[in-house]
């Protein structure tokens, strides 16, 4: 937003040399809007549609201790890149899951260009209906998929029950802190989500995982990690994109996009929106249903 009111003056008006798209009537075209999968990449990386990339997402998931033998599910897979450098890293086979259908439908078509869409396929997916053979998994990653869901310990218990003995789970997730004053800041933040946030606190999420049996082993607050990923993308994104070379509506996109980057981090500096990383292992008899 800051580059934007600075540079703005200096995006220079359509010429003869930045003609409009005309249609075979000669009359101007609107350029297509941004394509918000291919913005997502530009902040985060390709393949990626939230904050932090394939170095993020290795650090992540290093507990699990993956390799060739174990099986792996990624809810909140979004356009497939994490999953995608989680098998290739570990050989791992990795089943992404995707909530919105057009970026499930994206990361498989990359998956498969890419040769990998037997090791690390991306599908759609209902939260409410989803279900999952019980103790198939080895382990489980969850990132920001719990948080506008109404029935979390539902939810919770379907992921639970998929794992093995000692199988993992590990949780990213916006959560509200209790001590901390709910301000404009958060309301903000809410009014600019896709579906509608409906947050619990770490602790109703340890409640939660404990009556379904498992072992909560990290209960971490990562908000500032989180800040520090939304920053660099954006910074990255800025270095590496001829932003003055775009069409205006284009750049609006831009500027609504950081709009809703600045809401999050103001949440999370008003202190009542938190991230956090729980990580837990299911019992020798695996996850109770």
């Amino acid at each position: 937003m800051a580059w934007w009111r600075r540079g703005k003056h200096e995006i220079a008006p359509v010429t003869a040399a930045q003609p409009l798209r005309r249609s075979a009537r000669g009359a101007p075209e609107p350029e297509p809007p941004l394509d918000a999968a291919t913005l997502a990449q530009w902040l985060w990386g390709a393949g990626f549609h939230l904050p932090g990339s394939e170095e993020h997402i290795l650090e992540l998931v290093k507990p699990f201790a993956l390799n060739p033998a174990m099986s792996m599910l990624y809810v909140g897979a979004d356009l497939g890149g994490g999953a995608r450098a989680i098998a290739t890293k570990f050989a791992t086979y990795v089943t992404g899951l995707e909530r919105d259908e057009g970026q499930a439908r994206r990361g498989m078509e990359m998956a498969t260009l890419q040769g990998m869409q037997k090791r690390a396929p991306v599908t759609v997916y209902d939260p409410d209906k989803l279900e999952l053979r019980p103790h198939s998994f080895d382990a489980i990653l969850a990132r920001q998929t719990t948080y506008t869901l109404a029935d979390k310990e539902h939810f919770l218990g379907v992921l639970t029950q998929s794992l093995k003995a000692r199988g993992h789970l590990l949780i990213t997730d916006y959560v509200l802190e209790p001590k901390a004053r709910t301000g404009p800041a958060l309301d903000a933040w809410r009014r600019q989500q896709q579906r509608p946030a409906q947050l619990w606190t770490a602790a109703q999420y340890s409640e939660c995982l404990t009556r379904l049996g498992m072992d909560i082993r990290v209960t971490e607050d990562t908000s500032s990690k989180l800040r520090r990923l939304i920053l660099v993308g954006w910074a990255q994104m800025i270095t590496t994109v001829d932003l003055h070379g775009l069409p205006k509506q284009h750049l609006l996109a831009i500027v609504d996009e950081a709009e809703r980057w600045v809401h999050t981090i103001a949440a999370l500096d008003e202190g009542a929106l938190r991230m956090y990383r729980i990580y837990a292992l299911a019992g020798t008899g695996g996850a109770r249903q």
